[in-house]
């Protein structure tokens, strides 16, 4: 039996209210837990509750499954579904660390290419922002697994601030991505454990796609 580096970050279960340009279109929960081989499963689900979401069918799961070395996530397998009227999508990455390789399967691409150290899936992103909020890392910089490749992704601190959710009043620091077509920015309470308070998105249209906590479960 592999014995693994204990979790940073303990167990949860956060629901969120999801809103897309302060209209809310779904719910969404964010949980973590513990495998019985000591691995852990971050699972995120999305339900459409708007109308037009609900018409649509909205229904979109994503789980990875990690181990932790050094205080940091590594990938192991990677899934995703999007279940919708007119559009279903699937994602699956399994990350053979002993062979020191990703195999990703993306739609009708079907790639493999060489693993790196601390290498995560992008969903595992809020993860090891987490962590390195736990450990009072000042550098946000990750590896992580996409289609094709593997990319250089990095976060930079956004500040301190008093966030108001349905949830409460929470002190949070902020961390966040900026890229050419959105900007990514994540709201983390220190006093439960790191748990994202709001996460926010917003595309180069001006679209701002936010989750807003509504409860949390330790």
């Amino acid at each position: 039996v592999v014995a693994y580096a204990d979790s940073p970050i303990a167990a949860f279960k956060a629901e969120y209210v999801a809103l897309r340009n302060n209209s809310e279109v779904a719910r969404t929960t964010i949980q973590l837990s513990e495998n019985a081989d000591s691995t852990w499963t971050l699972r995120t689900t999305t339900t459409g509750t708007s109308t037009l979401a609900k018409m649509a069918g909205l229904d979109v799961a994503e789980e990875s499954t990690v181990r932790w070395v050094d205080g940091r996530p590594e990938t192991l397998a990677y899934d995703f579904r999007q279940d919708m009227a007119f559009k279903n999508r699937q994602r699956h990455g399994d990350f053979d660390w002993d062979a020191k390789q990703v195999h990703m399967v993306d739609g009708k691409s079907d790639v493999r290419y060489d693993l790196v150290p601390y290498t995560i899936d992008r969903h595992a992103l809020t993860l090891a922002l987490a962590a390195d909020l736990s450990r009072s890392s000042d550098r946000f910089e990750y590896k992580v697994a996409h289609k094709k490749g593997i990319e250089d992704v990095r976060y930079s601190e956004c500040g301190e601030a008093r966030m108001i959710v349905p949830a409460g009043t929470f002190a949070t620091r902020c961390l966040e991505r900026v890229r050419e077509k959105r900007t990514s920015k994540s709201w983390f309470d220190g006093a439960n454990g790191w748990v994202p308070v709001q996460i926010e998105q917003t595309e180069s249209k001006g679209d701002v796609i936010t989750l807003k906590l509504v409860s949390i479960e330790g």
